[in-house]
């Protein structure tokens, strides 16, 4: 009700020229508001798809295993694993990367990640 007496108003004081180009303005803002939205609409749908598709993809792919429980045979086959075997009992990283053939900043990652997460 309170725009009706506003553009009223503004018809008796400016002239319709004015409420004219007024209404004309109120128009396009409509109808870049209504493309914007249909734009974001459409990206809402293509990204529900994506979702869908990772979705399906994963579901698909076998579980990996845990870094912590490693097979007994990949545990001493692998100059990593020997890593993490050395970490958990405290060697430092120039002693694990000599002893397993790797380089420093692996053993250093390696600390990084296995050290404080032993198993209790």
């Amino acid at each position: 009700m309170e725009w009706l007496v506003l553009s009223l108003l503004c018809v008796s004081m400016v002239g319709t020229g004015a409420l004219a180009w007024w209404v004309r303005s109120l128009h396009m803002a409509r109808r870049i508001d209504s493309a914007h939205l249909d734009g974001l609409q459409q990206q809402i749908v293509a990204l529900q798809k994506d979702l869908r598709y990772l979705a399906e993809q994963t579901s698909k792919r076998p579980a990996l295993p845990s870094a912590r429980v490693l097979p007994a045979e990949v545990a001493a086959s692998t100059p990593y694993a020997q890593a993490i075997e050395l970490v958990r009992q405290g060697l430092a990283a120039a002693e694990v990367a000599e002893r397993c053939g790797i380089s420093r900043s692996e053993a250093e990652l390696i600390i990084s990640l296995y050290r404080n997460n032993s198993p209790s």
